[in-house]
């Protein structure tokens, strides 16, 4: 089994390639190191890194769309085909993990989910 630090080096090596193949216009590589990235953090369940993923993809279909609208996955591509873009995807599923995680630790902590004030109790 790897070690912690092992897999914190495999996230930051996967976000480099990531950043390597986009900065070179290779928009799937890209996606698919994004999305290694994103298995990265979910074993190292830190929110912090589920949400950089995130950041980034967002960053790169907004990116997409504004430069190269015609790429396969951009949003209006895959939206013509009834898609939602591979980058978006991938945006949500970070997000989701995000979510997952921080109701796991809410649990695990024993705190309640919303105060008695949020829903209007005195």
């Amino acid at each position: 089994m790897a070690e912690q630090s092992d897999a914190g080096t495999m996230f930051e090596r996967c976000m480099v390639l990531n950043r390597e193949a986009f900065d070179a216009g290779h928009y799937n590589t890209a996606y698919h190191a994004l999305a290694a990235a994103l298995h990265e953090a979910q074993e190292q369940q830190e929110t912090h890194t589920l949400f950089r993923v995130q950041q980034v993809a967002e960053e790169q279909i907004a990116w997409i769309d504004r430069v190269a609208p015609a790429y396969e996955h951009s949003t209006p591509s895959a939206a013509a085909r009834g898609h939602t873009s591979i980058f978006t995807m991938l945006a949500h599923q970070a997000h989701a993990r995000f979510l997952m995680l921080q109701e796991e630790r809410r649990k695990e902590s024993g705190l309640p989910l919303h105060s008695d004030h949020e829903h209007g109790s005195p």
